[in-house]
């Protein structure tokens, strides 16, 4: 930071609506340090932060949520990108799964319970099979494997994932963390957490939700269990509102 001090002008540009600061001190974290110098400035001048607001990656139906959660509703979506679809890319066949641009799939009720595995993190194998169910039919229709990803918010979810799609190597399978300022054309986010005591664990970090949120191009695949989920308002809000926009589905339908 030593450079700062010795500047007229500075300008820093990125999003302290997505990924937190990393803080492993609680000492630090307690002393101001899990606040950013962004969110810092943002919050004590606010005259001096300037949105851009017109993106050019998503489909208008995949940013609506994120748009009216994280930004007020004051982001656009460029006219290139706001109503593009998978179906339209060359070679893809027009099917349920490619010619809508998002789904949120309802595990509750099914038994897709979460479990803890060896390294403190957490997994749910029934969800796993679920995303790799669909991300081989996004392939059936053509999706190129290159243009799909997976995103989930736990380590273990992540190993296993990579194992049941060993077969598919240039299908991205990432954690949030590492998708961020990326993009794909059709994105799985497996959410993991189901379980009778409503825990979400990390989940609650709805900042790295929202880069999950908003990593795909035309295809948004969100796959949880909104009986868990849907006990911290954020999920609630985004089970509301996949239920407003015809986009929730129950996983029985699938």
């Amino acid at each position: 930071w030593l450079p700062i001090l010795r500047a007229r002008r500075l300008v820093l540009a990125g999003d302290h609506r997505q990924l937190p600061p990393t803080i492993l001190s609680p000492e630090a974290a307690a002393r101001g340090l899990a606040v950013s110098l962004m969110e810092q400035l943002v919050e004590t001048w606010p005259q001096t932060a300037k949105l851009l607001n017109v993106q050019y990656r998503m489909h208008t139906a995949i940013m609506a949520f994120p748009n009216a959660e994280f930004y007020a509703g004051k982001l656009q979506a460029h006219h290139s990108v706001a109503t593009h679809r998978l179906c339209e890319l060359t070679g893809v066949s027009e099917t349920a799964w490619t010619a809508t641009p998002m789904t949120f799939i309802d595990t509750a009720g099914a038994g897709y319970d979460d479990e803890p595995d060896d390294h403190g993190s957490r997994a749910n194998p029934l969800e796993a099979d679920l995303a790799v169910k669909h991300v081989r039919q996004l392939l059936a229709a053509g999706v190129a494997s290159a243009q799909i990803a997976i995103i989930t918010p736990y380590r273990a979810q992540l190993r296993l994932l990579r194992e049941k799609l060993a077969d598919q190597s240039d299908v991205e399978i990432d954690s949030v963390d590492g998708f961020q300022g990326r993009e794909k054309e059709a994105v799985v986010i497996s959410l993991v957490r189901s379980n009778a005591a409503g825990e979400i664990g990390f989940l609650a970090d709805t900042r790295r939700i929202n880069v999950a949120l908003t990593r795909a191009r035309r295809r948004l695949i969100i796959i949880g269990d909104s009986a868990t989920l849907a006990r911290h308002p954020f999920y609630e809000r985004l089970v509301t509102h996949c239920e407003h926009a015809e986009c929730f589905v129950s996983v029985w339908e699938t």
